[in-house]
């Protein structure tokens, strides 16, 4: 089963900027080098036209088979991305997604277990 990483961030903090870029490319070559090795079987970076750019100027969304996924996640290469993420923008945040059959898995789980609670 695929499973997907949601990782979002707001605007660069002021002084750190060259370093935040510098980081963004570090961060792609990571995630497109595992799409190449079959790893990551989808990467995309979004930057946002409208928002409240301070809180939300991009995200970066990338799938794969889940045992893939959570090996990337103890990467020490991808934790030192997380590490500097934490010190170069604001409002850094990744969530696990559930994607592809595991959504079909997850609203008939949900449909069961508001059948047996008779909700």
């Amino acid at each position: 089963m695929e499973i997907g990483l949601f990782i979002r961030y707001g605007k660069l903090v002021p002084g750190r900027e060259e370093q935040a870029i510098a980081l963004f490319d570090e961060a792609t070559n990571l995630f497109k080098e595992r799409m190449m090795k079959g790893d990551v079987t989808f990467f995309e970076p979004f930057f946002f036209q409208t928002s409240d750019r301070e809180e939300e100027t991009g995200f970066m969304i990338l799938k794969g088979p889940a045992p893939e996924i959570f090996r990337l996640m103890e990467d020490p290469r991808y934790l030192m991305l997380v590490g500097k993420a934490m010190l170069l923008v604001e409002h850094f945040q990744v969530d696990l997604l559930t994607v592809g059959d595991g959504i079909r898995d997850q609203l008939e789980r949900a449909t069961k277990v508001r059948a047996e609670l008779g909700i």
